[in-house]
C-alpha cells in the first residue's frame, strides 16, 4: 500500500470516527436540550400555578374569610368559657345567708312549677349541692310548711347550687339548679354574640 492510500486510509477511518462521535455528541447535546426544555416547561408552569394562586382574589379573600370564622369561633368559644368560669366562681363565692335566700327563690320557683305541672302531689324529693346540704333541715320544714308536700328527703348531687325537685319516683322533675339557669343565660347570649359579629 501507498503511502497516499495509507494516507487516505487513516483519513478516512478518522472521518469516519470523527462522524460517530459527532452524532455522538450530537445526540447527546439533543438530550441535555430536551431535559432542559422539560425542566423550563415545569418550573414554567409551577411558576404560572403559584402566580395565579397569588393573583387570585377570590382564593384570598375565601381563605382570610375562612380563617376570620375560625378565629371569631375560638374567640367566642374562650369568652363564653371565661363568662361561664366568672358566674361559677360568683356562684361558689355567695355568703351563706344570699345562697340560703337564692335557694328559697329556686325551691319556691320550682314548687309553683310542679304544682302547675301536676294538681296533687303528695311527697317529694329534692335535690341541692352537696355543698348546700347543710341547708336540708331548713329547706324540708319550708317546703312543709308552705306547700303543705311532704319532703321524704333532701339529697346532695353534683350541680353548682339551686334545687332540682322531683316527684312520682323521678317521673317529674323540675331543674332549677344554678348548672340548667346558666346553661339557659348561655344560650341566650350566644346569639346576642353571633348577632354583634354581623
Amino acid at each position: 500500500m501507498s503511502v497516499d492510500e495509507l494516507r487516505r486510509t487513516v483519513l478516512d477511518r478518522a472521518k469516519s470516527e470523527a462522524e460517530v462521535i459527532i452524532r455522538r455528541a450530537e445526540d447527546e447535546a439533543t438530550k441535555i436540550v430536551e431535559e432542559a426544555v422539560r425542566k423550563k416547561k415545569t418550573i414554567i408552569e409551577q411558576k404560572k400555578a403559584e402566580l395565579l394562586r397569588d393573583i387570585n382574589p377570590d382564593a384570598r379573600i375565601a381563605e382570610a374569610r375562612s380563617k376570620a370564622r375560625l378565629l371569631i369561633a375560638r374567640a367566642r368559644s374562650t369568652i363564653l368559657k371565661e363568662i361561664r368560669d366568672l358566674i361559677e366562681d360568683s356562684l361558689r363565692a355567695l355568703p351563706q345567708d344570699k345562697r340560703l335566700e337564692s335557694i328559697r327563690r329556686l325551691v319556691d320557683e320550682a314548687m309553683e312549677e310542679l304544682l302547675r305541672a301536676v294538681d296533687k302531689v303528695d311527697y317529694v324529693v329534692i335535690k341541692v349541692s352537696t355543698s348546700d346540704i347543710k341547708f336540708s333541715d331548713y329547706i324540708k320544714s319550708y317546703v312543709e310548711g308552705k306547700y303543705r308536700v311532704r319532703v321524704e328527703g333532701v339529697y346532695g348531687t353534683n350541680i353548682l347550687g339551686g334545687v332540682i325537685v322531683e316527684c312520682f319516683g323521678g317521673e317529674v322533675a323540675v331543674d332549677n339548679s344554678y348548672d340548667r339557669r346558666l346553661e339557659k343565660a348561655i344560650r341566650t347570649i350566644v346569639p346576642q354574640l353571633l348577632a354583634s359579629e354581623r
